[in-house]
């Protein structure tokens, strides 16, 4: 009899346990893993300014451009409440345009000789685009900073 009641007691506890698993995941989470995302992205960006030459700036460039991909993918591998699903989706895509958009630009570099040493500076659509995510991230309650100018 003792037996009958530890095991009907062992799957009591195994019901209630797996009760509690699942659901939707909290926006808190999401907001965690948005923050982080685009905290890589801009300590991506600043990097970039430090460059001491030429070739210095087309290395940190490429670093930048992987690890605004690799944010991409963290944004897409995020859990996402349903209302903030488009958000996601949204962001994650524009992450991986701007990681393209920054490649691009390095190869233009390359290719076109000398223009990297006369450029003055960047301006990417991508950061444009991101910061509209993130404002609609903002607007939709998570409370992500927007990117920093460097």
């Amino acid at each position: 009899m003792g037996r009958r009641i530890a095991l009907g007691f062992i799957v009591v506890l195994a019901v209630v346990g797996l009760a509690g698993c699942g659901g939707e995941p909290s926006q808190e989470e999401f907001q965690t893993d948005m923050v982080a995302a685009r905290d890589r992205v801009d300590e991506a960006l600043e990097q970039v300014t430090n460059a001491t030459s030429v070739e210095d700036l087309l290395a940190r460039l490429r670093i930048a451009s992987a690890e605004v991909r690799s944010a991409a993918t963290d944004v897409s591998e995020a859990e996402a409440p349903d209302d903030l699903k488009d958000e996601e989706r949204e962001l994650a895509a524009t992450l991986l345009e701007f990681s393209s958009e920054i490649s691009a630009t390095v190869t233009t570099l390359e290719e076109l000789e000398g223009a990297a040493a006369e450029t003055k500076g960047l301006d990417f659509a991508g950061w444009t685009e991101t910061q509209k995510r993130l404002a609609a991230l903002r607007k939709a309650g998570v409370q992500v900073p927007a990117l920093e100018r460097h």
